[in-house]
């Protein structure tokens, strides 16, 4: 599990789409500056144990909102 706190961009690094594909569980606690957006995965259905739970991501609003201008400037997406 972690809190992402920032983005920051890998200027020389090779990415490649991975094989297995999940479903993103999420949820919110908290409120307010407080609140938080957690992301679960769950193995898939080839693992050993499928369905257990994978990784756990958290946004807190500072990161939701840079996550949100990232992805806006990545997929040229607009509010």
């Amino acid at each position: 599990m972690a809190v992402i706190t920032k983005f920051e961009r890998f200027e020389k690094r090779t990415f490649k789409l991975q094989p297995t594909q999940v479903v993103g569980h999420f949820g919110t606690f908290g409120e307010g500056s407080q609140k938080v957006l957690q992301i679960d995965t769950q193995g898939s259905q080839a693992r050993e144990k499928p369905q257990k739970q994978s990784q756990t991501l958290q946004l807190t609003r500072q990161s939701a909102e840079e996550l949100w201008a990232l992805l806006g400037k990545e997929f040229n997406f607009s509010a």
